[in-house]
């Protein structure tokens, strides 16, 4: 798995990813790594982090999410500290 340079980046090869009509086997695997990764957090969070409102209790929540992920992902070394 690669090691990404911001937060944003992972989450837009990731949607990318998740996103895509098909995939190859090595995108496959890429995003289950990723899937595993984003799973670690709280259902709560996760919800989070899909939801695209832009009421400021929603934008706090993902703001919540995104640093929880953030942590996450570079305690995996998936993400530059």
């Amino acid at each position: 798995m690669p090691t990404y340079s911001s937060l944003e980046a992972f989450l837009a090869h990731y949607r990318t990813l998740h996103h895509a009509a098909s995939l190859r086997a090595d995108e496959r695997h890429l995003l289950a790594a990723m899937e595993r990764a984003i799973g670690e957090l709280p259902p709560a969070d996760r919800s989070a982090l899909a939801d695209t409102g832009a009421e400021p209790p929603i934008l706090r929540r993902r703001q919540r999410a995104q640093r929880a992920l953030r942590h996450l992902l570079v305690q995996q070394r998936l993400l530059q500290g």
